[in-house]
């Protein structure tokens, strides 16, 4: 059942409550207002009857016509209060009725006593009337008295009896209602505690990041309905989460995508596309900045301007594909042989610049030098081919050829043609005297 409906079912419940409330209080009200007036009424007969009685007193001291004509009086006070509709029970009735009746004989015994006073008759007939009058007033103003006693019993009971059967009643209808109103709201109260405690415990769980756990309702009111509600945002929370965490891969797989693509432009930015080393550019910005740091700390460094011997042949013969391997394969034994401080670059064609860091000399020089031609001259084994080249080496020397990049690759580019030239060396070291130095080994 729905919560307004049992609200309004609890209000409902209340307010008729509070209606038999009132209505029995009213009832009650009512009832004592009616033993009230018959109380009264009782009360004013009884002092109508006992004003007869001390009418008849007065009556039985002088014995005079004015004595009958106030017996008289009181008698017609007693009829006109017994005509009186006070709504008497069937057996009150019945005493008013015999009051009536009694009423009526003392009137008719005053009627006979006043046809006696009219009457001129002797006196010994008027004394025995006189005292027979007065027995039968006596006689009946007693059974009077006694039919009022009678009568204020009967009322006390009669009310005791109604107003016990209408307590009983009311309480029963009022602790029946009462227990109906309590039980009731007992209920409702248990049902909006345990819809509030359910959602107590979704919000507790969704607070905690729990998405997919339910609040299960079994009854169909308000909490239901909110628990319903509830539950889809839940569901919508988790798809959005769901979504944002797709998003998010999906933002960080394109994120390192740009960032390999960064790199990767970085790197043909300062690679030679073909070989993987430095291009021409990022060689030359290398090396100033060890030349640099070379300058600062005094030391010692050799540029080497490298070219291949016997490279056109092996180009114009086997192809461009076949020179390109070669011109690969070079560039890793050269890398392969040179120590972690020294540098290899591609210059450009088949020409390569070889930077040897914090040497000591000439000798040491001239022991990479060996070694790198060693290396170039090993064969080349390409599918089918097995081919051989040479190498033309041009060395300038930090910083007594040069104190910039420019100056020591214009000295060893220098020296590599002199050595080329030559065509009996293999290597030569620039000199600013003559040009070049020139150390040949077959």
């Amino acid at each position: 059942m729905m919560l307004s409906k049992r609200l309004k079912l609890t209000a409902t419940l209340c307010t008729l409550l509070t209606f038999i409330v009132g209505l029995s209080l009213i009832q009650i009200h009512n009832y004592q207002q009616q033993i009230y007036r018959q109380l009264n009424y009782s009360m004013k007969l009884q002092i109508n009857i006992d004003s007869l009685r001390s009418q008849l007193w007065l009556y039985q001291e002088y014995t005079d016509g004015q004595g009958l004509s106030e017996l008289n009086k009181r008698q017609t006070e007693l009829a006109q209060n017994l005509a009186e509709d006070i709504n008497w029970a069937i057996q009150q009735k019945l005493i008013i009725t015999n009051l009536n009746q009694l009423n009526s004989n003392i009137r008719k015994l005053i009627n006979t006593q006043n046809s006696y006073h009219s009457k001129q008759v002797d006196v010994s007939s008027t004394l025995v009337a006189e005292q027979l009058f007065k027995a039968k007033y006596s006689m009946t103003i007693e059974e009077m008295t006694e039919e009022m006693f009678r009568l204020h019993q009967l009322s006390i009971k009669q009310a005791s009896r109604t107003q016990q059967k209408l307590l009983y009643l009311v309480g029963a209808v009022l602790l029946l209602l009462a227990i109906l109103v309590t039980a009731w709201s007992f209920m409702t109260l248990i049902r909006f505690k345990k819809g509030l405690a359910s959602l107590k415990q979704g919000m507790n769980a969704l607070a905690a990041g729990d998405l997919t756990s339910q609040i299960n309702f079994t009854d169909t009111d308000e909490l239901s309905a909110l628990a319903d509600n509830f539950n889809k945002m839940k569901q919508s929370l988790a798809q959005i989460t769901i979504k944002k965490e797709e998003l998010k891969q999906e933002v960080d797989s394109q994120t390192h995508k740009l960032i390999e693509q960064q790199d990767r432009l970085i790197f043909l930015a300062e690679h030679d596309e073909l070989t993987g080393i430095y291009n021409r550019r990022a060689f030359i910005k290398k090396i100033d900045t060890a030349i640099a740091r070379d300058l600062r700390g005094e030391d010692q460094a050799a540029l080497l301007f490298l070219d291949l011997n016997k490279f056109k042949d092996i180009n114009d013969s086997l192809g461009h594909s076949i020179g390109d391997d070669v011109i690969m394969i070079i560039a890793s034994r050269l890398v392969n042989n040179l120590r972690a401080t020294d540098m290899v670059g591609r210059f450009g064609g088949d020409e390569f610049i070889v930077w040897l860091d914090m040497i000591t000399g000439p000798i040491d020089i001239e022991h990479k030098i060996h070694q790198l031609l060693d290396c170039i001259k090993q064969p080349i084994n390409i599918g089918q081919h097995i081919l051989h080249v040479g190498a033309s080496i041009g060395i300038s020397i930090l910083p007594k050829h040069g104190l910039n990049s420019r100056e020591l690759i214009s000295a060893a580019d220098t020296a590599m043609y002199q050595a080329k030239a030559d065509g009996s060396i293999e290597f030569c070291f620039y000199t600013s005297n003559h040009g070049v130095s020139a150390l040949a080994t077959s």
